[in-house]
């Protein structure tokens, strides 16, 4: 068996954002990738102190030993940072957790912003938890929901909360908006990419033939760059102008090249 040089990054970044030293790891090591890590990890840690540097995930884990640690370093920072506010809390990691418990644990001054509907980034360490259980940590926190929607049209809302209502870990909210009612949402399911980016280009043009829309006022979201290919190919061959945002176009990136 192999496994990659940035799957055991991976693991060893999700042991420091769990707090785990490379000991620690070892011995809850479990499975073929986990032992794999639990042998690089101190070689790692060699090396970095070797260079005399540290890792990201390194800035989070010394910063919450320090403050274990030392009183000093405590009062010093809790003195420094009178009021601590964090933004989108839900995708905080245990050792940010952590962190933010030692700055404010004794003035308690600290917001918190953040919607446990809106958690994607479990896989790199983030912790659901921290934002269910904020009340439970500070009981005496004012909790302000935030539920009128700015952005979104009232079919869009509904559509959305029908989806995320099925979680089981959330706080219940109910999103509303002074918007328009919007267009109904259609779900559409097809064999493959090439399938969908054609519906997306007929959808296209039908909206300009009927004077809905102009191709500028129309966006086509994907989830990752390897996703514009297929609709590149389809709105080239359909004669629909389109610009890439946020990216380089398929057959100019340098590795099609």
């Amino acid at each position: 068996k192999r496994t990659s040089a940035a799957t055991v990054a991976a693991e060893i970044s999700r042991a420091k954002n769990d707090l785990q030293d490379h000991a620690q790891y070892a011995a809850a090591a479990r499975g073929f990738v986990e032992a794999q890590a639990a042998l690089v990890y101190p070689r790692y840690q060699v090396l970095l102190e070797e260079n005399q540097a540290l890792d990201f995930d390194d800035l989070l884990l010394r910063a919450v030993r320090l403050l274990e640690s030392s009183s000093e370093a405590r009062e010093r920072y809790r003195d420094h940072f009178g009021h601590v506010l964090v933004d989108e809390y839900q995708d905080t990691n245990r050792a940010q957790y952590s962190l933010l418990r030692l700055l404010v644990e004794e003035h308690r001054r600290v917001t918190v912003v953040g919607d446990p509907d809106q958690s994607v980034y479990s896989w790199r360490g983030a912790d659901i938890r921290n934002i269910l259980e904020f009340q439970r940590d500070y009981p005496d926190a004012l909790v302000i929901p935030l539920e009128q929607n700015y952005r979104s049209t009232a079919a869009i809302l509904r559509a959305a909360g029908a989806v995320i209502q099925e979680n089981s870990l959330r706080v219940e909210k109910g999103l509303w908006t002074e918007g328009p009612e919007g267009s109904p949402v259609v779900i559409g399911q097809f064999y493959d990419e090439r399938e969908e980016a054609t519906a997306v280009a007929r959808e296209v043009l039908a909206l300009v033939d009927r004077g809905d829309a102009d191709f500028g006022e129309v966006a086509v979201l994907y989830r990752t760059n390897a996703q514009s290919r297929a609709f590149e190919e389809v709105l080239l061959r359909a004669g629909i102008p389109y610009r890439l945002v946020g990216g380089v176009r398929f057959y100019q990136r340098k590795e099609v090249k």
